[in-house]
């Protein structure tokens, strides 16, 4: 009986160290086959994002932006200290017992997120899929003026393996691997700068309907991906919803020309702002029984901006009151607006849009301020330089922290910044005629700009000549 039961124990022995090992190592490098293929197809979208900094410029009459260096904007929105992107640490706790190979390969082919692209956008808060687009460009609008999309494309294997091995918690602002410079920070700029009535009833629009928005979009689409979604419903050619409708019924608008030379059809009949309907071909009543989760739910982060009139100044110095005649040119506040319902119940960062982050534009042409030189017969002989306007001087090696963070936004190689003054001149070789205030008609020369005076008065047709335009910068805290 001894003699048996020594092979028998061996035997078992063995069956037990192989059972051992085989649980420790899998058979398949993602877990099973099967996790591996619902994490592919998973719902939960593996991506965050969110931003730091917004700066708004409110040059308008100017046809003829410089997009070569982009210096004019209107929105120039970033992630650049505590914003970004990253794997959201859901997804994270879904793929805990798979391998990090295994996971970068099912981030790559992600039917939630594979493909898609960051993209700043101004959008509709009663139906985030509508996106503010100038009507020259049509119902798809035009990437780096109506919309723009940053970083790169999301499945980009490398790109993928960066956003997976970085620290749980830490966000990518800086993609080095990127094939464009465009794509190189997460940073977008919009450009609405046609017409002063753009100008005005964009402001108006972001006060009432809109929202300054990042979201995820199909590289080369505005419609961004969200539970919502009506991407979704485009491919689903879902019909289901509590009113039923047929497959075959259309929910499109062309939209109508307004005053501003934007569209402004809106399929979820919210009214007309100033935003653009989509011409989307779906399901009507689909569209009305997500319209709920249209309003409150893609992937991503919104911003609501409020506007107010500049101060006058004089070497940096408060003169008075703006006036009647100064529009509300720079940022007063912005207030983050939940799109993304996994950010519900988090609490939403502060913002702060400090006045020593308030510019006066100043050309450089006007950069000096001058005084006419007469003869003993009173006839003006020429011009002299009796003061400066806004300095144009390089930074200093040791740029303040304010300074900083201007640069930003206002980069080195467009503009001068003049701390002191609060004015800022763009670099003569960033500049066209027209740059940010437009051409008069009549002489085809720049405009004439009150700088010294607008509360005594100024606009188009004024005599004292346009109200001055701005740039301002808020910061999240």
């Amino acid at each position: 009986m001894q003699s048996i039961w020594k092979p028998f124990s061996i035997l078992v022995g063995l069956f037990a160290v192989i059972m051992f090992f085989q649980n420790c190592s899998s058979a398949v490098p993602f877990g099973t086959t099967d996790r591996f293929a619902k994490l592919i197809e998973s719902e939960v979208f593996p991506y965050e994002a969110s931003f730091d900094q917004v700066a708004y410029m409110s040059c308008s009459e100017q046809e003829n932006v410089y997009q070569d260096y982009q210096t004019f904007f209107t929105f120039r929105v970033g992630a650049y200290r505590t914003g970004g992107v990253r794997v959201t640490e859901e997804f994270r706790n879904e793929v805990i017992r798979i391998n990090d190979e295994g996971v970068v390969n099912a981030l790559t082919q992600n039917y939630a997120s594979s493909g898609s692209r960051l993209q700043l956008a101004i959008r509709t808060m009663d139906n985030l899929q509508l996106a503010y687009l100038s009507e020259s460009n049509g119902s798809d609008g035009l990437e780096g003026e109506d919309y723009d999309n940053m970083l790169t494309t999301f499945g980009e294997e490398a790109f993928t393996n960066l956003l997976w091995y970085m620290e749980p918690g830490d966000y990518l602002q800086y993609y080095a691997g990127a094939q464009y410079d465009s794509d190189y920070r997460f940073e977008g700029t919009v450009h609405f700068t046609d017409s002063e009535v753009i100008e005005r009833d964009l402001r108006s629009f972001l006060s009432n309907r809109g929202v300054l928005a990042v979201t995820f979009s199909d590289s080369g689409a505005i419609t961004p991906r969200g539970p919502g979604s009506l991407a979704g419903l485009l491919v689903s050619g879902s019909g289901s919803s509590s009113s039923g409708g047929s497959s075959g019924s259309t929910g499109s608008t062309s939209g109508s020309s307004g005053s501003s030379g934007i569209n402004s059809g809106d399929t979820s009949g919210g009214g007309t702002g100033g935003g653009v309907a989509v011409s989307q071909k779906v399901n009507s009543a689909s569209v009305d029984a997500a319209a709920a989760s249209l309003a409150s739910n893609v992937y991503g982060m919104a911003v609501s901006p409020k506007f107010k009139q500049p101060l006058p100044r004089l070497n940096g110095v408060v003169t008075g009151s703006p006036g009647s005649s100064m529009p509300s040119r720079v940022l007063s506040s912005i207030q983050e607006v939940a799109i993304d319902s996994r950010r519900s119940g988090t609490i939403p960062k502060s913002w702060t849009c400090p006045d020593e982050m308030q510019f006066m534009i100043v050309l450089p042409e006007d950069k000096d301020i001058l005084r006419g030189v007469f003869n003993e017969d009173g006839v003006q002989t020429g011009t002299e330089v009796v003061g400066t306007r806004c300095a144009t001087n390089p930074d200093p090696v040791q740029l303040s922290e304010t300074l900083k963070l201007v640069r930003k936004s206002l980069y080195a190689e467009d503009w001068y910044v003049d701390l002191a003054r609060r004015c800022i001149v763009p670099k003569e070789e960033r500049t066209t005629a027209g740059s940010c205030y437009g051409i008069n008609s009549n002489t085809q020369q720049t405009h004439i700009i009150n700088y010294d005076n607008f509360p005594a008065g100024c606009g188009f047709g004024h005599e004292n000549g346009l109200c001055p335009h701005y740039a301002s910068i808020c910061l999240s805290q």
